[in-house]
């Protein structure tokens, strides 16, 4: 069966909840208040004027904010067209109603001249007229920004995808020769090895880029099974794993290259071999992963070149996905070389 890529459709509107969008909200309102009022004004009142404008237009836009993020979800779920329609028309409907009290108390404090109708139809029209044409504009901005970050989102899949298809030929042959010399001394371990290497293979080449911690730590424990039965007891590994959810995800295959550089570069070339460190730890409010391993003058100059290419593979996917939330980092000491990684913990949409 043929696998479809899926990119996940939020919808445009974005999340008007979060405080630095309320903050440049009220910015961007203010300055579009101080315009109007430099347009309008001629003369004396500026001040008073721009307290007019800067209190109407704040309520309309706040409370514009405030209903679109109640009804964010169930509009997000409709197509684009019908969520602009919808928005659109939410958004004059609260226009005109703000407008319409303020000439309803207007009229009771002296807001407006007496008799002078005229006077509040051109109120109504103008605020119409430069509401209609902002809210278009905004919606506008809103549905280009959505189609970026679906853009983005699609060439993001295509080269995790990309990345995660380059596959180090040698490990295939060391691993196919090491179950064929298996195959007539023990045949369970050749077995477990095939085993091994078909759940390495399923993850590398499937769709899905992320899934659980679980499986990530299951699929490197089978990697590091299969090079234990070529390299024997040169090969340790020392698993040190805190109090982490199970369940949590992060993207597939971040941790089994690292411990395959560690031994292809750092046990291999050893002759006594040496142990590789596996921690995961939660530290404020990250996933905390590091692959240590020690290294020797040989080893730092083995094959130096493929292994910042596994490097920039697995940093290039994680800047893929979070962005500058998350942290790669290297450190190399004169026996010891460490590569550590930090993802945001994902919480899912209230």
């Amino acid at each position: 069966m043929e696998s479809k890529t899926i990119i996940k459709d939020q919808g445009f509107l974005p999340d008007f909840c979060e405080a630095t969008t309320v903050f440049m909200l009220a910015l961007l309102t203010e300055l579009f208040a101080l315009i109007l009022t430099l347009v309008a004004t001629n003369g004396s009142g500026f001040w008073e004027n721009l307290a007019l404008i800067s209190l109407f237009t704040q309520w309309v836009a706040l409370l514009s904010a405030a209903i679109l993020c109640l009804f964010r979800k169930w509009l997000n779920s409709r197509e684009v067209a019908v969520n602009a329609a919808i928005s659109f028309g939410i958004l004059m409907g609260l226009l005109l109603l703000i407008s319409l009290l303020i000439v309803f108390f207007g009229d009771y404090v002296g807001l407006f001249d007496r008799g002078g109708r005229a006077q509040i139809q051109y109120f109504l029209v103008r605020n119409i007229a430069i509401g209609s044409l902002v809210f278009a504009v905004v919606l506008r901005y809103f549905y280009i920004q959505h189609q970026w970050r679906l853009n983005i989102q699609a060439q993001g899949h295509a080269q995790i995808q990309a990345l995660k298809a380059r596959i180090r030929p040698h490990f295939l042959f060391n691993s196919m020769n090491t179950i064929a010399s298996l195959i007539h001394i023990d045949s369970a371990k050749a077995e477990k090895a095939v085993e091994d290497l078909s759940d390495l293979f399923r993850v590398s080449l499937r769709e899905q880029t992320q899934h659980t911690l679980a499986d990530e730590i299951a699929l490197t424990h089978s990697y590091i099974d299969i090079e234990q039965l070529r390299l024997g007891e040169r090969l340790q590994a020392e698993w040190l794993i805190g109090e982490i959810p199970e369940e949590m995800e992060i993207p597939a295959l971040c941790l089994q290259p690292l411990v395959e550089n560690a031994i292809y570069h750092g046990i291999e070339p050893i002759p006594q071999g040496g142990i590789i460190k596996i921690q995961a730890q939660i530290e404020n409010n990250r996933l905390c992963l590091s692959v240590s391993n020690p290294i020797s003058t040989h080893s730092q100059m083995k094959n130096h070149n493929s292994n910042h290419m596994a490097q920039e593979n697995i940093r290039t996917r994680l800047a893929l996905t979070y962005g500058d939330a998350a942290v790669f980092e290297i450190e190399a000491e004169q026996e010891l070389y460490r590569v550590s990684l930090r993802i945001p913990i994902e919480r899912p949409e209230i």
